[in-house]
């Protein structure tokens, strides 16, 4: 069995450790781990372990080395939302399970699921200034160096304008100056790093409950002149802000029909 194939069926095996599991009695699941055992076989493959979640490779761990008690709980803290914590080592997230001994780090590696964390906790206008506090950090990692950075992105150009935060309380803020950003539709990211690892994702949706959502529109001078602007949340509750007046893109059907017509 290839690759691929082999890791579609411990897929499908190995995602009936959750709830399911924990509603065996002690006979159910002596068989369940026993046949899931066999599937296993002498172990992962490397290019089978890159293929399942980190999740699947410790249940598959767990079931290998006889682990029960230490199956039940993994599956228990995950189904309750209690998630374990991880580390950043050479430039690599690894999952932290202290009730778990000799785990191989290829089964630990969350690198590729771990995301960014974040919150937005106010923004308000000061003078032609963007006032933003939030907070970010590395999904599960813990880590007293934590660097955030705001980015604006041009919606239709994909031209991007980074600022730097300053600490706030237990977050961030960043002050946008728009005299160098110029005129379109601009879509707010958060950007994290810990120990060289960087994530970003776009910012506002998770926010203070409390936090007014109706559009802030201003007056600010940029490159093309003085203009309006607006910081208002996108349908998908991103926050953005629209500065002057945005020609929407002319799709291209209707500029050859343009060019046929002339």
């Amino acid at each position: 069995m290839t690759a691929e194939p082999e890791a579609s069926v411990l897929h499908d095996v190995l995602r009936v450790y959750d709830h399911r599991f924990l509603g065996l009695d002690g006979r159910q699941r002596s068989r369940l781990v026993q046949g899931t055992r066999h599937v296993l076989g002498d172990g992962l493959s490397d290019e089978v372990r890159a293929a399942l979640p980190s999740a699947y490779r410790m249940r598959a761990f767990c079931i290998q080395h006889g682990l029960d008690d230490e199956l039940e709980r993994l599956i228990r803290d995950e189904t309750e939302g209690r998630r374990s914590g991880a580390v950043v080592v050479g430039g690599r997230v690894y999952a932290i399970y202290p009730y778990l001994r000799g785990v191989p780090r290829k089964d630990a590696d969350i690198t590729g699921e771990v995301q960014a964390g974040h919150r937005l906790d106010g923004v308000l206008w000061q003078g032609e200034r963007l006032r933003v506090r939030g907070w970010a950090a590395l999904e599960r990692v813990e880590a007293r160096e934590v660097v955030t950075e705001l980015i604006l992105r041009e919606r239709t150009a994909g031209t991007e304008h980074r600022f730097p935060t300053t600490p706030w309380e237990s977050g961030f803020e960043a002050m946008i100056e728009f005299a160098g950003v110029g005129a379109g539709r601009w879509d707010a990211y958060v950007a994290v790093t810990v120990h060289g690892v960087r994530r970003r994702a776009r910012f506002g949706r998770v926010r203070d409950p409390l936090l007014p959502t109706e559009p802030m529109p201003r007056r600010i001078r940029v490159p093309e002149g003085t203009v309006g602007a607006t910081a208002y949340f996108t349908k998908g509750g991103h926050l953005a802000v629209k500065v002057g007046g945005v020609r929407r893109p002319v799709p291209l059907r209707t500029r050859i029909l343009r060019r046929l017509t002339r």
